[in-house]
């Protein structure tokens, strides 16, 4: 278990994505969990915060008339098309521990996207969980109490009581969501987990 905390918890998190990528070239098209991306593109977005310098971020948020899901999306894909599996991967060891120039981003909220997207990945490929333990702790924490972790709808978030059946953690009251640890996390992000989560809640907090 990691002994890590903050950005240099993130740093230890990206290397490991780092890790993971490298070896997929032959899945780089592969579909995943977060929209149309694909394995490359889902990896060209996790070099957004590490190789875009904050002003070249602003010019592309601005393009993007404000809209970061469209800014995100150009991010991504034109990593994709720059860059292999592999050189992505390098890019993230080299720029692991670089923290973002905006103020007010807290190293959970990167922790929680490089998670939620490594998973992402992960699932469709049937390559399962490999989620250190501190990590998981730390992301159901920021996305659960963060007023910063904005995937999250609150006013579902307000309705339901999430439980893990794999650990001793529980949060909120309302109708029950009970499921994997790594489950709870991805139904959080929004992520079509249906099948590993049950209860009255499910409805509720899935689109």
């Amino acid at each position: 278990m990691s002994t890590a905390t903050g950005w240099d918890f993130v740093a230890e998190q990206r290397i490991a994505f780092a890790d993971m990528i490298e070896r997929l070239e032959d899945q780089a098209d592969h579909a995943t969990l977060c929209g149309h991306w694909t394995v490359h593109e889902v990896a060209g977005h996790l070099l957004t915060f590490t190789n875009v310098s904050v002003p070249r971020l602003m010019g592309n948020l601005i393009k993007s008339r404000f809209n970061y899901d469209v800014m995100n999306d150009k991010i991504a894909q034109r990593f994709a098309a720059e860059k292999s599996l592999p050189e992505i991967a390098a890019d993230l060891r080299t720029h692991a521990a670089k923290k973002p120039g905006l103020p007010g981003f807290p190293p959970e909220m990167t922790l929680a996207d490089v998670t939620v997207h490594r998973q992402d990945i992960r699932r469709p490929l049937g390559l399962g969980v490999d989620l250190d333990d501190a990590v998981i702790t730390v992301v159901l924490g920021f996305l659960t109490t963060h007023k910063q972790a904005k995937v999250v709808d609150p006013a579902k978030l307000a309705r339901v009581e999430l439980v893990a059946t794999d650990r001793d953690w529980r949060f909120g009251s309302g109708a029950t969501v009970e499921g994997p640890a790594e489950a709870i996390i991805m139904a959080l992000a929004g992520r079509p987990v249906d099948s590993d989560v049950s209860g009255d809640g499910v409805a509720i907090l899935l689109p």
